[in-house]
């Protein structure tokens, strides 16, 4: 059984090495990578815009290049423009800055094709070029600029990278409609959408944030609080009309931003915090509830910043603005709860809403109409054949664009079911578990998923917030994982999650042991602490030079799963690997930061591997310890990436640990021979 597992996971593990390689080649060969560079390259403009035979300089306002055909008469016509993101401000930034592009768009209003051209994240270091991914890009050619480019909706996201799928779609609709205004006569929404919007701003300007507090169409409550008392206001702010209304054009647009982004909606509550305890407030401690049900908490997820109050209706009337993103259970026909418990409290405050008047129909998306309009069509009811011929001034046919769950059950279901075979692996010490553990961590974790721990996620959350990785649901799940049991039993992620871990515990394997060498033990113990000065010299670079990257140097994972470009990347992986045939975990012991970080963190850990008597005498185990971390008796355990087999060999009483310490003791020398009491 064992020799023909041994057959079977070689051969698997050239096939995806070799798989890996050809992918990375057919990549590196099309003209989809990214140039890194802001300097136009003539020939993508035949590649974006098909059919042009002549281009112009770039000019006008915004700036744009238009490009040309002769047509069956012989007759130069124009057949669209191309245009730079750059050039038409703001840009919608991807995961940590803007995504520069070049983007084609014909006289059809439609998307002829897309160039990223620049873009600065700290994932492509370790994924490579990930935006320049031809079934990605290609969705957006033919696309009409009419269509609202939803993420998950009307464009599938490039995997793990949300923000930036986010961002390139948002911003070639936003930029190319701004074109098309400028030079083809186009006008944002339905001509029945912007009157609409029209006829509601002209309503909400009749009323200042007092006045709607008094018709209710803002509900207010005091809470009282330790020290002094906090004014939350709630009101709906699902509309764009709304939003610019109540809290000014910049922070809706950040706000809708956020919710698009994170759930693909744009329902939202907007409640503003005041009084003299604003500070006080935190989100964990807002509930909803709808109909007869308990109370649920709002994931603060849910709660996206909306500005300062100092735009907008609100203006001056608090301290700061959120907005609660509702989930897609939550109809707004129906009265809603929001709940708020102050420290001390269990029952908390609430605020009872209902949507009335104007608010009401714009959720429902009905006709709006102006003042005007409206006192006419209230002089017309007395008229029945006048009333009868009048009808509404245009018929509603806007979808109802309800918000959707963006949550990747897949992915957690995925993720979930590995994390059950490595805990299982764990606990029962089975060694064929273990390797199948590893096999489907480096297979799916590694070349199918790339949703592996980093110390770039590290980096990340010193220099953006935590929000990148709260946000990312399966990311967030094996964080925590990761944390509980390396906290509880040590680096278990380096032994089984990690997909490099797997890679040098493969090679380690099927290599002839003739080949393996150790390191002098002096020269060992010192470059034991390199990664450790690897660690400190990253968490340093993150805080005092966020912008320059440099763990994809220490992290050769990334350039090997996600098949970087960079030949510099490849010579270091293959050196790491190189390492990694001569020295078993050559990388884990010498090299990596991650590893590092859980270290450190494993000193805390309580439920660490047993020593019995014999293990002052036998060297079994230290000699089979992947990582040198084993010396005797005694487990340099922040070395440890609790591999099992040293407890394994405990079990199965392996080596010395197969006889009593007495019948050992008749055999060894007097000065060898173990004392009668534990370790």
């Amino acid at each position: 059984m064992r020799i023909l597992r041994d057959s079977l996971i070689l051969p698997c593990f050239v096939m995806l090495l070799l798989m890996g390689q050809v992918s990375w080649a057919q990549q590196t060969a099309t003209s989809i990578r990214t140039p890194f560079s802001d300097v136009i390259d003539s020939a993508w403009l035949s590649e974006l815009l098909p059919g042009a035979t002549r281009f112009t300089e770039k000019s006008g306002v915004p700036p744009v290049i238009e490009g040309y055909r002769t047509n069956s008469a012989g007759n130069e016509e124009l057949i669209g423009y191309l245009f730079l993101s750059s050039d038409l401000p703001p840009e919608v930034k991807g995961y940590s800055a803007p995504l520069d592009m070049l983007v084609g768009l014909n006289t059809e209003l439609e998307l002829t094709g897309i160039k990223v051209l620049n873009y600065t994240e700290s994932f492509r270091y370790s994924r490579g070029d990930f935006v320049a991914d031809a079934d990605f890009l290609n969705q957006f050619v033919g696309k009409s600029i009419l269509d609202e480019f939803r993420l998950r909706h009307d464009i599938d996201g490039l995997s793990g990278a949300t923000i930036s799928s986010f961002g390139i779609s948002r911003g070639v609709r936003d930029a190319a409609r701004r074109v098309a205004a400028a030079y083809l006569g186009y006008q944002e929404g339905s001509a029945e959408a912007r009157i609409r919007a029209r006829n509601a701003r002209a309503r909400l300007e009749q009323m200042d944030w007092p006045g709607m507090i008094e018709n209710g169409v803002v509900q207010q409550v005091e809470v009282p609080m330790p020290v002094g008392s906090l004014q939350l206001s709630l009101t709906y702010m699902g509309r764009q009309v709304l939003g610019e209304y109540l809290i000014g054009a910049e922070d809706y647009a950040r706000a809708e931003r956020d919710a698009s982004a994170r759930f693909g909606g744009q329902e939202m509550l907007l409640l503003a915090v005041g009084g003299e305890a604003a500070t006080q407030f935190r989100m964990e401690r807002l509930a909803l509830r709808q109909g007869a049900g308990d109370p649920r908490s709002i994931d603060p997820r849910r709660f996206v910043t909306a500005g300062s109050a100092d735009q907008g209706a609100l203006a001056g009337h608090a301290a700061y603005a959120g907005a609660i993103v509702l989930d897609e259970d939550v109809d707004l026909n129906q009265p809603v709860e929001v709940i708020y418990r102050p420290p001390g409290q269990f029952e908390g405050v609430s605020i009872v809403y209902q949507l009335k008047g104007l608010n009401l129909d714009l959720y429902n998306d009905k006709p709006i109409y102006s003042p005007a309009e409206i006192a006419r069509r209230e002089m017309l009811q007395s008229d029945f054949l006048t009333r009868l011929g009048y009808g509404p001034p245009w018929a509603n046919d806007i979808e109802n664009d309800l918000p959707w769950r963006a949550t990747p059950w897949g992915k957690l279901a995925a993720l979930s079911v590995i994390l059950v075979l490595v805990m299982t692996a764990f606990l029962r010490k089975g060694a064929s578990l273990r390797w199948l553990a590893l096999v489907t961590t480096l297979i799916y974790l590694g070349f199918i998923d790339g949703g592996f721990l980093s110390i770039s996620h590290l980096t990340s959350a010193l220099g953006q917030g935590v929000s990148q990785i709260t946000n990312n649901l399966p990311l967030l799940l094996l964080l925590l994982f990761t944390l509980v049991t390396t906290l509880l039993w040590g680096r278990v992620f380096c032994s089984s999650l990690c997909p490099f871990g797997a890679v040098q515990d493969l090679l380690g394997r099927f290599v002839p042991h003739r080949w393996q060498r150790a390191l002098p033990q002096a020269i060992h113990d010192r470059a034991l602490y390199l990664k450790y000065l690897f660690l400190a010299l990253l968490l340093v670079m993150a805080t005092v030079a966020s912008d320059i990257s440099l763990f994809q140097y220490f992290e050769p994972f990334g350039t090997l799963f996600f098949f970087s470009a960079s030949v510099t990347l490849w010579a270091i992986l293959v050196l790491f690997l190189a390492g990694a045939v001569i020295i078993p975990r050559f990388y884990c012991r010498y090299v990596c930061p991650l590893g590092a970080a859980l270290a450190v963190l494993s000193l805390a850990s309580p439920l660490r591997i047993k020593r019995v008597p014999q293990c002052q005498v036998c060297h079994l185990c230290e000699q089979a310890c992947p990582t040198a971390a084993i010396r005797a008796a005694e487990i340099d355990f922040k070395e440890c990436v609790r591999c099992d087999l040293c407890e394994i060999k405990l079990i199965e009483k392996a080596g010395s640990c197969k006889h009593d310490v007495e019948t050992l003791n008749q055999r060894l020398p007097l000065e060898n021979r173990i004392p009668l009491q534990e370790i």
